[in-house]
């Protein structure tokens, strides 16, 4: 289902992109988007187990899911830094999973 709705949205970017569709039209139609792409990326981070970082998370949503667990997540150029009180720093790249086993968060990698 979360395919359908990024390909929604791809679609409504590329009518939006279109030469005759007019100012107004574009604008509703990249909000519309917009809405559907926090909608995939929000139904992923209700998982509280769980978490695969993908390009269709919007930035805020791996720290709000990391902050529910009592981490902090920074987004960089290369992916994501995670890290709680004075434990060592975990980093995780897009495609990678974040695993909540109770204790800690956990990085299993991207095959």
């Amino acid at each position: 289902m979360s395919g359908t709705l990024l390909d929604l949205a791809a679609d409504y970017e590329r009518e939006a992109d279109r030469l005759w569709t007019s100012q107004r039209t574009r604008w509703a139609l990249r909000r519309s988007a917009k809405l559907l792409r926090r909608m995939v990326g929000n139904r992923a981070a209700t998982d509280p187990a769980e978490l695969r970082l993908t390009l269709a998370l919007f930035l805020d949503l791996p720290d709000y899911w990391c902050r529910q667990h009592g981490y902090r997540a920074i987004a960089g150029a290369g992916g994501w830094i995670i890290q709680r009180d004075t434990e060592p720093a975990i980093i995780a790249r897009v495609g990678d999973m974040l695993k909540w086993d109770g204790e800690r968060i956990t990085v299993e990698a991207a095959p």
